[in-house]
This record gives C-alpha cells, sequence and structure tokens, in this order.
C-alpha cells in the first residue's frame, strides 16, 4: 500500500515539498493542463523514495468533505495542518486511521508566541521549523532546520530556474566606477535599528542605499524583479545585507530570502543578524565579509564593532588596497554559492525525517 502525505491549502506548500525532496525526484501526476489546474481541488505528486503519494489540497473545505474512506486507502499517512484556527480540521484529522498531524514553518518568519497555546491545543505529532522558537526547542517533538527557509526559497522565489542561468554569467570583480558598498534597505518602524548602521556609514561617496520596492508595480510583480536582482546583487561591489529580525534577537532568529540571495550570487558580504546565525553560517563553511574585520562575533556589540572597523576601512583605505582586498574576499565568496547548492541539492536528511514519521 502507497503512503500519503497531505497539506492542506496549497498557495505555498508546494515549494515546501519540493524543496524538501527536489522537484526532479517526484512525479508529477495531476494533468499538467493550466484550465485544469486552475480548477481542480487537488494537486498530487509522487515519491517513489518514499512510496508516498503527496497531495495538496486546495481549500480548507474540500479536505474536510473528502470521505474517510479516501484517506484509509492509503497505508501510514502524514497529514499537514499549518491553519490553527480551524477546528474542523483538526476533527476530521481524528478520524484519519494511522495518520500523523505535523506543523511545518516553512517561512523566515519567527513563531508568533500568540501561536504557543494553539499548537499546544492541536497536539501536533511533529513540528518542523525554520526559525527558532526558545519554548517549543524543548518538545521532543519539534525539529528546527535553519536551512529549510533556503530549500523553500529556492522554488518560492524562482531561483531554481536562475541557477544554470546565473552559471554562465562571469563573476565581476572590483568596480572601481561604482559605490564600494551597496544594500537594498528599508527603515520601516519595526525594524529602526537598521539606521544605528546606516547612520554610522554617513558618507554618499561609499554608499547610497536601494529601496527595492519602490511603488504598487514591485510590489505586485514581484515575480519580474529577477533581473533587477541579478544587476544588483551580482554587479555590486561589497553588498551590506539586513536580515529582517533584530541583529540582538539570538532566540528567536532565523534566515529569509535576503541571505540566500547574498550567498546565491556569490559575492562579498556583509551580513547584519543575529551572532548565532553568522556563527551558523560559518559553522557550516559560508564566508562572511563580517570575520575579516572580527575574528570571532559571539555578541550583537561584536557585530557592531566589526562593521565599524569594516566601514572605517572602506572611508580610510586608497582604492588599489580595497580593489586588491576585495578580489581576494571574491575569490572566498564564489564558494558560497556552491556550498549553498550543496545543501540545497541533499535530499537525505528531509528524506530521512518523513520516512521515520512514516515508519514510526
Amino acid at each position: 500500500m502507497e503512503n500519503l502525505i497531505t497539506f492542506v491549502n496549497y498557495s505555498n506548500q508546494i515549494p515546501i515539498i519540493l524543496g524538501m525532496l527536489g522537484k526532479e525526484n517526484l512525479e508529477y501526476q495531476s494533468i499538467f493542463d493550466q484550465n485544469n489546474f486552475e480548477n481542480s481541488n487537488i494537486q498530487t505528486y509522487f515519491s517513489s523514495k518514499l512510496n508516498a503519494k503527496i497531495m495538496f489540497f486546495k481549500e480548507n473545505q474540500h479536505f474536510i468533505n473528502t470521505p474517510n474512506e479516501f484517506f484509509n486507502q492509503f497505508n501510514k499517512k502524514l497529514i499537514f495542518i499549518e491553519v490553527l484556527n480551524d477546528n474542523g480540521l483538526h476533527e476530521k484529522f481524528k478520524e484519519i486511521e494511522n495518520a500523523k498531524k505535523c506543523f511545518i514553518w516553512h517561512y523566515g518568519e519567527v513563531f508568533e508566541k500568540r501561536f504557543l497555546d494553539k499548537i499546544a491545543e492541536a497536539k501536533y505529532d511533529f513540528i518542523l521549523s525554520g526559525s527558532k522558537r526558545p519554548e517549543l526547542e524543548k518538545d521532543e517533538n519539534f525539529r528546527l532546520d535553519l536551512f529549510l527557509p533556503f530549500r523553500y526559497f529556492r522554488y518560492f522565489i524562482g531561483y531554481y530556474y536562475l541557477e544554470s542561468l546565473v552559471d554562465n554569467i562571469p563573476t565581476p570583480k572590483y568596480n572601481k566606477n561604482i559605490d564600494k558598498l551597496f544594500s537594498y534597505v528599508r527603515t520601516g518602524t519595526n525594524s529602526g535599528w537598521r539606521n544605528e548602521f546606516i547612520e554610522l556609514i554617513d558618507d554618499e561617496k561609499i554608499f547610497k542605499p536601494k529601496n527595492s520596492a519602490n511603488d504598487a508595480y514591485d510590489l505586485l510583480y514581484p515575480k519580474y524583479k529577477h533581473f533587477e536582482t541579478i544587476n544588483d546583487y551580482l554587479y555590486c561591489n561589497f553588498n551590506l545585507v539586513f536580515e529582517t529580525i533584530n541583529y540582538g534577537n539570538n532566540d528567536e532568529c532565523f534566515l529569509t530570502e535576503k541571505t540566500y540571495k547574498a550567498l546565491f550570487f556569490g559575492k562579498p558580504v556583509f551580513l547584519i543578524a543575529p551572532n548565532a546565525l553568522l556563527k551558523y553560517l560559518k559553522d557550516n563553511g559560508f564566508y562572511l565579509v563580517n570575520f575579516e574585520f572580527q575574528k570571532e562575533i559571539e555578541t550583537p556589540q561584536d557585530l557592531m564593532n566589526a562593521f565599524k572597523k569594516f566601514i572605517y576601512w572602506l572611508k580610510t583605505q586608497d582604492k588599489i588596497t580595497i580593489e586588491s582586498a576585495y578580489n581576494s574576499f571574491l575569490d572566498k565568496s564564489i564558494n558560497n554559492r556552491k556550498l549553498l547548492m550543496n545543501i540545497v541539492n541533499d535530499y537525505k536528511e528531509c528524506e530521512n525525517i518523513l520516512e521515520r514519521l512514516l515508519n514510526s
């Protein structure tokens, strides 16, 4: 008998399983037709390694209305229910035989504390998260994978299709005719802490930040921004990347598409992020310019010190010195993309997680 892995709602869910198991390792079993896709309530893939159909239900109610006999024809079942406030979904789960209820948090965002009581009430058999949540880490059913968002973003933001393109673009060396430092940066109400760093630069000769969403077009049609991203990330000199969460918050840290893009394009990057994340990336072999200016970054103050040294260096060194150092940093940074691809193309850990869940 085949196993069944089910996701309820599939607007953002399909990239999860593609990232965990690999698009090339899955057989698409639904009809490949746009009209059929738009009118279908279920999309189906098949994993031969897990002997499992992977089904994505479009709507909560369609999942609830599906007869129990349909689900019970399968052997073991993993039911991923992300919606916490629909009691009907959780009641439906109780009617399905030989099933485990699972929760996956693939976003590069923190579990909000208001979720915790509902998660406890839902009694999940397994929780896989790409972001830390201190209150859940002691739970034996909780698994933290900080690279989970990278596996998701590879498909969700369409970089799966950019990989071969970028492979064929020579990586530019230092360009004296552009700013020394580039960054997409927004400093809104909840991210004013970024100003602490921006104000330390205070020199338009080396840095002019760019807001990547300037008007309604950018907000409504982000999928057309790939070539803007290639132009900005690949043809900049040093890239200053701000992670979403405050750099002092090591308890709830996570990685987002901003860091994914910086590593993907393999250019020298100074990353403003919680020091626990910086250490995590370094320990996994990634190169960050941060550590050229501060050997050990173990506190938020260490990060600030490294940044101050970096900016002072950019302001005081002559162009030849900066160019020579940059090209040396570039040789180390280029490997970031290779390492990133090795990680997102290694499906063994994710396969083992799902296999253990099915067989335990």
